[in-house]
C-alpha cells in the first residue's frame, strides 16, 4: 500500500572542511516522485545534527519514553532535545514522532476511508509503530527506536510482532545473534507460537558503525486465556504480540569538533520570513502559500488572497481573515477559535476537517461546497453564511447562529445542533439523519425534502416552519413547537399529527 521514495542526502561543506547533512527532500518534491506519504524515519540521515536535520513531513514532537507513548511536547521540534532528560538505557535525549497528517487529513476531509486506513499510523511496512530519535548531549542524531504501536485495535496489534522480520529484512537477515528469554510460568502460546527473544546485529548505516537490538514477543501472559474462565465467552486482546528495535551509533563522530564549530557560526534559528510577514498582512497576496502549523494567532490577514494556501494545522485562533479570499484552501485542523471570518469566501472545496472554529464569526461568508466534517464550530456564528452543498457531517455546531443562512443540499448528518439558531434559514434538501436539534430554534425554516431520519428534535421550535416532502420517521418531536408548521406530504413518524393550519 506504502512505498518510500529514495531520497539523496546531500552533504553542505562550511569552513574546517566540516559538513552538514541535509534533511529529507521537500514534501512536495517527495509527492512529484509519487509518495504521498512524505519521509519516513528512514530517511533520517544518522549522524546529523539536530540544527540539520528538517521537520517537513513530521510532527507532534515530544519527549520519548524509551518507545512508549509521548510525554513533555516539544514546539521546537529537533531542536528542543535538551530539554528531554537522558534516558537510562543509553544516556541519550529522547523526541518522539509522528509522521505528518495533511494527506490523511485530506483523504478524511474527502471520505475516503481506503485512503485514511493507508496514511493514518506512523508506519513500517504497514505496520503500526511508535517512532522515536535519539540525540546525544551535543545535539546529534545518534540513534533510533521503534516500537509496533499497542495502542492500535487488536487485528493491527496483533501483527506488531512481524516488525521484527520487516527490520531484519531491510538491515540484513543475516549476522544477527539471537538467544531465547525465560519462558515465565503461566505464559502459553497464542496462537499456536510462542516467541519471546532478543537479537544483536554490529553493521554500517549511512557509512556509520551501528549496533542494533531487536526484541520480539508473541505470547499470551499469565492469567491471558482465549476464554474466558468465569463468563465462558471469547475474550478480546489477551496476547502479546509486538517488537521492539534500537539502532544506536556504535563508536565516534568524525569531526564532531569541526561540524559543532560550524552549526554555532549559523547562529541561532531564524524564524520562517512567510510566517513572519503573515502575521499583519491585510490586503496581500498570499495565494498558494505554505502556512502548514504556522502559529498565526491574532494575525491581521482581512482581505488577503490566501487562495489555494495550505493552512493545514495552523494556529489561527482570534485572527482576523474578515473578507479574505480562501477558495481552495487546506484548513484542516486548524485552530480558528474567536477568528473573523465574517464576508470570507470559501468556495472551491475549501477543507476545515476537524477544525475548530468555535466562537468564529463566519456571517455572510461564501462556505459552498466546503468540506468541514468534525469541525468544531461551537457558538459560531454563520448568519447569513451560504453552506450550499457543505459536507457538515459529525460537526459541533451547539448554540450557533444560522439564522437566515442558505443551506442547500448540504451534509449534516450525525451533527450535534444543540439548542442551534436556524431562523428563516434554508434547509432544502439537507440530508442530516440522527441529527440532534434538542431546543434548536427552526423557526420560519425552509426545510422542504429535509431527511431528519432518527434526529431529535425535542423541545425544538419549529413555528412556522415548513417541512413539506420531509423525511421525517423515527424524528423525536416531543415538546417540540408546532405552531404554523407545514408537513404537506412529509413522511411523519408513527403516532404523529400534524396541528392543523389555518386557511389563508
Amino acid at each position: 500500500m506504502l512505498r518510500h521514495a529514495a531520497l539523496a542526502i546531500a552533504a553542505l561543506a562550511l569552513g574546517g572542511g566540516a559538513a552538514l547533512a541535509q534533511g529529507p527532500s521537500s514534501m512536495e518534491e517527495i509527492r512529484a516522485a509519487g509518495n504521498l506519504r512524505g519521509p519516513t524515519v528512514f530517511d533520517l540521515p544518522l549522524g546529523a545534527h539536530a540544527r540539520e536535520l528538517s521537520t517537513d513531513g513530521f510532527m507532534e514532537f515530544a519527549c520519548g519514553t524509551n518507545g512508549g507513548p509521548p510525554s513533555l511536547p516539544l514546539a521546537g521540534g529537533w531542536l528542543d532535545y535538551a530539554r528531554c532528560p537522558p534516558d537510562a538505557p543509553t544516556g541519550n535525549r529522547e523526541i518522539y514522532f509522528r509522521y505528518d497528517d495533511e494527506v490523511e487529513y485530506w483523504a478524511r476531509a474527502h471520505n475516503l476511508d481506503m485512503q485514511v486506513t493507508s496514511y493514518q499510523y506512523t508506519e513500517v511496512n504497514n505496520i503500526p509503530v511508535i517512532a522515536s530519535a535519539l540525540f546525544d548531549a551535543d545535539g546529534f542524531f545518534v540513534g533510533l527506536r521503534l516500537a509496533s504501536d499497542p495502542r492500535v485495535d487488536d487485528l493491527l496489534r496483533e501483527i506488531g510482532v512481524t516488525l521484527g522480520g520487516a527490520l531484519r529484512a531491510r538491515y540484513g537477515d543475516a549476522d544477527w545473534r539471537c538467544e531465547d528469554l525465560p519462558r515465565l510460568p503461566g505464559e502459553t502460546e497464542f496462537r499456536g507460537t510462542f516467541i519471546k527473544n532478543r537479537c544483536a546485529k554490529e553493521t554500517v548505516v549511512d557509512g556509520l558503525d551501528v549496533v542494533m537490538t531487536l526484541e520480539m514477543h508473541r505470547y499470551r501472559r499469565p492469567g491471558q486465556s482465549i476464554i474466558d474462565p468465569r463468563e465462558h465467552v471469547a475474550t478480546s486482546g489477551q496476547f502479546e504480540s509486538r517488537a521492539w528495535f534500537q539502532m544506536l551509533l556504535d563508536g565516534p563522530l568524525p569531526d564532531r569538533a569541526a561540524r559543532l564549530a560550524a552549526i554555532a557560526a549559523l547562529g541561532p534559528p531564524q524564524p520562517d520570513p512567510l510566517v513572519e510577514r503573515a502575521r499583519n498582512c491585510p490586503g496581500c497576496d498570499l495565494a498558494g502559500a505554505d502556512l502548514k502549523w504556522a502559529n498565526l494567532a491574532g494575525a491581521n490577514l482581512a482581505g488577503a488572497n490566501l487562495a489555494g494556501a495550505n493552512l493545514h494545522g495552523a494556529v489561527l485562533t482570534g485572527a482576523n481573515l474578515a473578507g479574505a479570499d480562501l477558495t481552495g484552501a487546506n484548513l484542516n485542523r486548524s485552530t480558528l477559535r474567536q477568528a473573523d471570518l465574517h464576508g470570507a469566501i470559501l468556495i472551491g472545496g475549501v477543507m476545515l476537517y476537524a477544525a475548530r472554529a468555535d466562537g468564529a464569526n463566519f456571517s455572510g461568508a461564501d462556505l459552498t461546497g466546503a468540506l468541514a466534517g468534525k469541525a468544531e464550530l461551537v457558538r459560531a456564528n454563520l448568519s447569513g453564511a451560504r453552506l450550499v452543498s457543505a459536507d457538515l457531517r459529525e460537526t459541533r455546531l451547539n448554540d450557533a447562529n444560522l439564522s437566515g443562512a442558505d443551506l442547500t443540499d448540504s451534509w449534516m448528518h450525525n451533527a450535534q445542533l444543540i439548542r442551534a439558531d436556524f431562523e428563516g434559514a434554508i434547509l432544502v434538501q439537507v440530508v442530516a439523519r440522527q441529527v440532534n436539534l434538542t431546543a434548536a430554534n427552526l423557526s420560519g425554516a425552509d426545510a422542504r425534502a429535509v431527511d431528519l431520519f432518527g434526529a431529535n428534535l425535542r423541545d425544538a421550535d419549529l413555528s412556522g416552519a415548513d417541512f413539506s416532502y420531509s423525511r421525517l420517521t423515527s424524528v423525536n418531536m416531543r415538546s417540540a413547537t408546532l405552531t404554523g408548521a407545514l408537513f404537506v406530504d412529509a413522511e411523519l413518524p408513527a403516532g404523529f399529527r400534524p396541528p392543523a393550519v389555518a386557511a389563508p
